[in-house]
């Protein structure tokens, strides 16, 4: 079997856009299909930035770069195929982290409104994998409203940088869906995520001067200062 993260994840954000539609359709006796259209989303964008990453190097991919760079060499020098079969530890990265290669070490801009899309819908997603989630009818509406516009979203970035997606998860078929949002709710939904995205930037911008700080005082520790 041959399945490429380009697949992976646009299956996943194809899969994403038929649940929320099924939902959508008759919520009553889908409700699982939320649930699935979540975590489908979060897999989905998590898969795409980290093809993008790829497309630039892959050990951007993986949480310790030196790691990777260590089971390459043995890879090639074993002529295996896959760096896993040498180093079946190695962890690729999460999705936040891939978020932040993807602006800092790519040097590609993202919107602050995106990141609040994302990091929204990651923080539903863990509740439901993690803890549970209990809605009733018009907060679960409210969610499929959000979930929508988070789709498009995503969508209308991830083909800046990655051509195909709009094709392979067959977009024509989900692109009206933002009918269900008035003038006023896109605005303010808009006005929301941007708030967030801003604010995780700030956050991010602050890790990484503290890990800075921290490298700097360990440099000094191991130089006797």
């Amino acid at each position: 079997m041959k399945y490429s993260l380009l697949e992976n994840g646009t299956d996943s954000l194809k899969a994403a856009f038929t649940s929320l539609e099924n939902f959508q359709r008759n919520h009553h006796l889908t409700e699982h299909n939320l649930k699935d259209a979540i975590i489908f989303f979060n897999h989905g964008i998590e898969i795409l930035l980290k093809y993008i990453l790829k497309e630039r190097s892959p050990s951007l991919m993986f949480s310790n770069i030196d790691k990777y760079l260590s089971a390459k060499e043995k890879m090639k020098r074993k002529g295996a195929t896959d760096v896993f079969e040498i180093d079946p530890h190695l962890r690729t990265i999460t999705l936040e982290e891939a978020l932040k290669r993807v602006e800092y070490l790519c040097d590609i801009d993202v919107p602050d409104q995106l990141k609040g899309v994302i990091l929204y819908i990651n923080k539903i997603r863990n509740r439901i994998m993690h803890y549970g989630i209990d809605l009733n009818e018009k907060d679960a509406f409210e969610l499929t409203k959000k979930l929508n516009y988070c789709l498009l979203t995503a969508v209308e970035f991830l083909s800046l940088h990655i051509p195909e997606v709009v094709k392979l998860i067959e977009y024509a078929r989900f692109e009206p869906r933002n009918y269900t949002l008035t003038k006023e709710e896109l605005e303010k939904m808009q006005e929301e995520f941007e708030i967030q995205g801003m604010i995780a930037h700030e956050i991010a911008r602050e890790d990484a001067y503290a890990e800075m700080m921290e490298q700097l005082m360990e440099n000094e520790i191991q130089n006797g200062k």
